[in-house]
């Protein structure tokens, strides 16, 4: 097995074993954006492979990437450092991604120092020496291109938050509006059945309006929000990445504006999700139940009229 350290860059996916196994993954080693990392598909069908999902462990993938020394893993969009508390998390197997996130593991190696006696390139007239962590002669570019692509992709996607949003704010007062009780007519004419369908269906509204309200809460104030740290990334591009200017810190920089649009990307798909579901379990259900009791109010009255007749 190849040592991560010793892997050149992908140029395209490329497949690793894992383990003794015939199982192999596609992966991609050293992208550009994050140099020190492995990029490996997780896609749904590996958990219905009787005798694969017990190896499918962040140790097991790290091994199987060559990774000596991992620092960190990306799973779906969180990030996980490794130390203490997520020690525990190294062997146990992982679960399959839900609908709409990106089935994807980013494995974080610890960089090699370069060695002292390789003389360091001369910084670049713009930058200061000793004003980033970058090794002596490191391009800095990768770190802008990466933080500028992923700065852009979360811009993307908060302006499809918001029109989600709307669209969230909508659907909830529509469940407010359904979430009702029987008028007299409709008491009148539903019989037991449809009564008990009705509490159901209200049962429904209910916890849509609730999935519906934690989404917009967590667009508002969760961590793509002003009130989360979107204040933060926007002054780093104002502050740095705009003007170019090198800091200390940036190589972590880099992967946390990765970390920020991939979860921007599952607010965005678990509001879809959320939307989705008010409209099936609430709306549709409770309209099914009331055109149902309106056709028999209908039915009623016109038997009314032939009786009066």
């Amino acid at each position: 097995m190849i040592s991560f350290d010793e892997r050149p860059p992908s140029t395209n996916w490329e497949a690793i074993s894992l383990g003794n196994s015939s199982l192999a993954l596609w992966s991609w080693f050293k992208p550009t954006h994050a140099p020190h990392s492995v990029a490996i598909r997780l896609p749904p069908e590996l958990w219905q492979t009787p005798g694969y999902a017990s190896l499918l462990t962040i140790r097991e993938l790290a091994e199987a990437a060559g990774i000596d020394w991992l620092i960190g893993w990306t799973l779906y969009g969180q990030y996980f450092p490794v130390d203490e508390r997520t020690a525990a998390y190294l062997d146990m197997p992982l679960t399959p991604a839900a609908a709409g996130i990106d089935p994807l593991l980013i494995l974080w190696s610890q960089p090699v120092a370069m060695p002292q006696s390789i003389p360091a390139m001369a910084p670049a007239p713009a930058f200061q020496a000793g004003a980033s962590d970058l090794a002596p002669g490191e391009d800095p570019r990768p770190y802008w291109e990466s933080m500028a692509y992923h700065w852009d992709g979360f811009l993307k996607i908060e302006n499809d938050l918001r029109r989600i949003r709307m669209q969230l704010e909508q659907s909830a007062s529509r469940l407010s509006s359904l979430n009702r009780d029987l008028n007299s007519d409709e008491a009148n004419a539903a019989d037991n059945l449809d009564k008990k369908d009705w509490q159901d269906a209200r049962r429904f509204l209910r916890d849509s309006a609730s999935v519906l309200s934690r989404s917009i809460k967590e667009i508002d104030v969760g961590l793509t929000s002003g009130a989360g740290q979107r204040h933060k990334f926007a002054d780093i591009v104002s502050q740095y990445l705009e003007r170019r200017v090198p800091f200390v810190g940036m190589k972590q920089t880099a992967v946390d504006f990765e970390m920020y649009h991939r979860s921007a990307q599952n607010t965005l798909s678990a509001a879809q999700s959320a939307l989705t579901k008010g409209s099936a379990d609430g709306e549709r259900r409770a309209s099914l139940v009331l055109n149902r009791i309106a056709g028999k109010v209908r039915q009623k009255r016109n038997k009314a009229r032939g009786m009066n007749s």
